[in-house]
């Protein structure tokens, strides 16, 4: 606690009447006599009061009128030799400065600003207020058209980022159907980039950003297609907002196939000149068929941001998916009792260019995808994994239900199954990002293929299984904590919604991974599918992982069989210090003194990455846009998604590479150049199988 300086008077600065008040600045004093002193010698002889110093401003002192008549109170002040300066205090008009809109539905958007329930909304207008609205960004809405000539779309509309896949042409637009249901795409482009102050509908949390749109969504739907739309225009769009996925009937075990998963995967490697396409998509809303995310290969990727929804009041909706593969929530529908989202309509059919009826996880993505343009906007190099890591520290737990199911992690993360790491902010998330420093590459680390066939007991007894990850099976890939964790099992089993599947990663943190689904009749089991937890985030890798399997089975089945599994890791070199002084950086930038200040760290340029470098390839060869050779039979070389490492030598960030690839100067990391390209680079007999290469396809 401060004290008060001895010279600081006790009278209240603002008892003042209005007018009645001048402020005075004194010439300097001899020795012996204090300002404070000549301060009340000066007040006595104009016929003042003194108030005191004002604030820290040395000499300057508050001078009040004690008489009804104050006419000679200037002439007095002129003529004393100790007065440098005075002037007469008058009320001064100053307004808050909050933000307000025209846009006659913006008093609807609870979730940008919630006035009946304080905190059950984005935190958003600090983050407006400061000029950032995401400027500068591109996100584009992946669906079945948005309706780009509406008054709340069209200024903000980017056609460069734009395409019709569904017609094969430029133009997004939807086409009326009929059940006048292809108004979706419209509505998300709203959510995240409706105009503001334009006197219709609503306001988008990203009001400054463009919106693109990609239709794909109204008709047939190809893995080719969808792989083309993640990549679409990818140098000019930032942010790609995918509010679909497979069926959510409960009973659906789906995702990307090959050629999505590839372009995925490319996506964040060369997308935005190598800082990557950021994919966000919607968990799902086949909670009331008890379906679970964990069975959506969109939201199980490691490349993508997967969001739930929680309704106004901070709760599960009837609607929202569990799973362990969530990374956080935002808000959308609820019961009929509640509002839903507001937002721009299309104008076609029965549309009227406004609706206060969106609903889902649906409306939950778009808002997401806002949300990183705003966090882009400070900081446009931010990567795909510095998102997921910027939503994981920053989300906030909310709901204080038992039922939510926190969970505490051996990093002192939060994480429901019902929630991910919490509800996304957007003021937490932005100042986050502005202090922000680059992930390290991605590394990962793969066990064999453990075989088990071994049959699956029915409840309450488990089928169990373990792997342990030691120190030296990670020194390769430099790995010391976790990010994503995913398990890939084969099961033969007569009806798969009786199999029940976890997780527990060396701390002792239990995922979910496979929930019961009562509708899932399925008699396939499981072929190669790859279930995925954010759930030990930020955990130390090393240590003995525990597969647990149950079968809660009719008696008149026959007994499930687990054929065999895999694990996989994926972490970086970040050390389990390192993850606490983030979290300790990230908290301190909370109180917006960055903000304020304009201050972010520097970002590097990107670069035009050449298609040969992301070329698929097997996990033994690695083809580059180059001629290189290995000459240096010491070094061992493994790929990550954004970096190489060289050995000892250290890292090298994947521009920089890149960088030495095109200027064919490679030689400080042990390359030269020679031959025909692009030529294979054999990967060395040190490297184990276990350290998965994550260019290309595997």
């Amino acid at each position: 606690m401060l004290s008060q300086s001895s010279s600081s008077p006790s009278r209240a600065l603002s008892s003042c009447g209005p007018g009645q008040s001048w402020a005075v600045r004194l010439h300097a004093v001899k020795a012996g006599r204090s300002l404070e002193q000549l301060a009340q010698s000066v007040a006595e002889e104009v016929g003042l009061e003194n108030h005191g110093q004002i604030g820290q401003l040395e000499a300057h002192y508050l001078l009040c009128q004690r008489l009804e008549n104050t006419a000679d109170v200037d002439s007095a002040l002129d003529r004393n030799p100790h007065v440098l300066w005075h002037s007469r205090e008058h009320i001064l008009r100053r307004t808050k400065r909050s933000l307000t809109f025209n846009d006659p539905k913006y008093p609807s958007q609870w979730h940008l600003h919630n006035d009946v329930k304080q905190g059950m909304d984005v935190n958003v207008t600090g983050v407006w207020e400061r000029n950032i609205t995401g400027v500068g960004i591109t996100v584009v809405v992946v669906d079945d058209g948005i309706q780009h000539t509406l008054a709340d779309i069209q200024p903000n509309y980017s056609p460069e980022g734009s395409y019709d896949l569904n017609s094969n042409d430029p133009d997004p637009m939807p086409h009326p159907d009929g059940h006048s249901d292809n108004h979706h795409g419209t509505r998300c482009a709203g959510e995240i980039a409706a105009v503001s102050n334009n006197s219709f509908c609503a306001v988008g949390l990203a009001y400054g950003a463009k919106v693109a749109g990609i239709r794909v969504l109204d008709g047939p739907l190809t893995d080719s297609m969808e792989a083309v739309a993640f990549n679409k225009h990818y140098q000019v769009n930032d942010v790609y907002s995918c509010s679909w996925g497979p069926d959510d009937d409960g009973r659906t075990v789906d995702g990307p196939h090959p050629l999505g998963k590839a372009a995925l995967q490319h996506g964040v490697i060369a997308g935005r000149r190598g800082f990557g396409s950021i994919f966000v998509v919607a968990s799902g809303n086949g909670g009331q068929y008890e379906d679970n995310c964990n069975y959506d290969g969109y939201a199980n990727s490691i490349y993508t941001v997967t969001i739930g929804a929680v309704d106004e009041n901070g709760k599960k909706p009837f609607y929202a998916e569990e799973c362990a593969s969530m990374l956080a929530v935002t808000f959308s529908s609820g019961s009929r009792q509640l509002r839903s989202i507001v937002t721009s309509d299309w104008s076609l059919q029965s549309g009227t260019g406004c609706t206060d009826g969106h609903t889902g996880t649906s409306a939950a993505a778009p808002l997401a995808a806002g949300m990183v343009a705003l966090m882009l906007q400070v900081r446009p190099c931010l990567s795909w994994r510095d998102v997921q890591h910027i939503i994981t520290y920053t989300a906030t737990q909310h709901d204080a239900d038992a039922r939510a199911d926190w969970g505490i992690n051996g990093a002192g993360f939060h994480h429901s199954h019902k929630y991910g790491f919490g509800l996304l902010n957007a003021w937490r998330l932005v100042n986050a990002a502005k202090v922000w420093e680059s992930m390290p590459f991605l590394v990962s680390y793969q066990s064999p293929v453990l075989k088990a066939n071994e049959d699956i007991p029915e409840y309450p007894k488990t089928l169990t299984h373990t792997w342990n990850v030691s120190l030296s099976d990670l020194r390769q890939s430099g790995m010391q904590t976790l990010e994503h964790v995913s398990v890939t099992v084969t099961i033969v089993h007569p009806r798969r919604g009786n199999v029940e599947i976890r997780l527990v990663c060396p701390s002792g943190m239990s995922s979910l991974i496979g929930a019961r689904r009562s509708l899932d009749v399925d008699t396939t089991g499981f072929t190669d599918w790859t279930f995925s937890t954010v759930r030990c985030w930020g955990e130390r890798a090393e240590g003995q992982y525990t597969l647990q399997i149950t079968d809660y089975k009719e008696s008149t089945l026959s007994s499930g069989v687990l054929k065999h599994w895999k694990l996989t890791l994926y972490g970086s070199s970040l050390s389990h210090q390192q993850v606490k002084e983030r979290r300790r950086v990230v908290e301190d930038a909370m109180g917006g003194q960055y903000l304020d200040r304009r201050f972010a760290l520097p970002c590097p340029p990107g670069i035009d990455v050449p298609p040969e470098i992301v070329s698929p390839f097997t996990s033994s060869s690695l083809k580059v846009d180059a001629t290189i050779q290995l000459v240096h039979g010491s070094i061992r070389t493994s790929v990550f998604n954004h970096g190489f490492r060289f050995g000892s030598d250290g890292w090298a960030h994947q521009s920089v590479f890149l960088q030495q690839i095109n200027n064919k100067n490679l030689l400080r990391h042990g390359w030269t150049v020679s031959g025909q390209k692009p030529v294979h680079l054999e990967q060395p007999e040190g490297v184990s199988s276990r350290v998965e290469l994550l260019y290309g396809l595997h």
